[in-house]
């Protein structure tokens, strides 16, 4: 998705998709080395961000037209927000803030005992067996800095160690709840297949031919990939579901298309998932073969 303007416009936004990280980086890397002292860096970064005042608004008009463009093609405002970003960061600091973005919305959901779904949506639970094991690994990081803080001499190092280990608790937090309030979905307009706030992938009712509990695992490094134009998303190296699409649809993952004919993925209840698709799928046939 473009931003509005024209190829002038479009240039301008490109470059400064990378233009003002990479000044405000040197900036911070002059003054950190010692190459210019405050008073003099204090200088140069008013001149330099007023000369950049003008692109930082263009950025600004050129996201908003873009998550209003989005939220009109029927995107949520996650989603809005996360095609906003993408038109004018880099994308690997567009994908570092959408996923902590992600994660903060998973604990303010979480907290509200809500989950991510829309109104004609229904939820199915993946990921039992990682959530306990996060539990127990937030819980043994918990008892590791209480002890870690008591046992070091040095106020400075404890310090430090302190604030990182909050802030990997706060990750493992916001991942264990992301794997609750963004479940996969279904409802009468779309599947909705997610694994905590790293993967959204939707499939088209329309185009879902049959569903049925069949165990696989292909062992993938990513929990999500398209292998032989089959989406795999596995929960523990694991799948417990196939569905067959009545045609070629194409799914996005990690900034590229890919066709498929067939999804396999993973529910806690393999059974009461393929029976509630069943309610929504013509055609389902909801059968339950068991196969490797």
């Amino acid at each position: 998705m473009k931003p509005e303007g024209g190829p002038s416009t479009g240039r301008l936004v490109s470059a400064g998709r990378w233009l003002i990280p990479a000044v405000l980086a040197i900036e911070v890397l002059l003054l950190v080395t010692g190459m210019i002292d405050f008073g003099t860096g204090a200088r140069m970064v008013l001149i330099v961000e007023s000369l950049l005042f003008g692109l930082v608004l263009l950025q600004a008009r050129s996201a908003w037209s873009v998550y209003r463009a989005a939220r009109a093609d029927g995107c949520d405002e996650m989603g809005a927000t996360g095609a906003a970003l993408d038109a004018v960061l880099p994308a690997p600091a567009a994908a570092v803030l959408k996923q902590d973005l992600l994660l903060w919305r998973a604990l303010y959901l979480a907290a509200r005992r809500r989950k991510a779904l829309d109104a004609d949506e229904v939820a199915i639970a993946y990921g039992r067996e990682v959530r306990t094991i996060m539990w127990l690994v937030m819980v043994v990081d918990g008892v590791l800095l209480v002890v870690v803080h008591l046992a070091l001499p040095w106020p400075a190092v404890r310090m430090v160690l302190f604030v990182v280990t909050i802030i990997g608790l706060l990750w493992l937090a916001g991942f264990l709840a992301a794997l609750h309030v963004y479940p996969h979905a279904i409802g009468p307009r779309r599947l909705r297949l997610r694994f905590a706030s790293f993967y959204d992938v939707c499939v088209p009712v329309a185009m879902i031919k049959s569903v049925r509990v069949e165990r696989g695992g292909k062992g993938l490094l990513r929990s999500a990939e398209v292998v032989g134009g089959t989406l795999v998303m596995e929960v523990s190296s694991s799948t417990n579901i196939v569905i067959e699409l009545t045609g070629t649809h194409v799914v996005k993952l990690r900034g590229r298309e890919h066709p498929i004919t067939r999804v396999r993925c993973y529910a806690d209840d393999p059974v009461k998932a393929v029976e509630m698709a069943t309610g929504f799928v013509g055609g389902a046939d909801g059968s339950t073969p068991m196969s490797a």
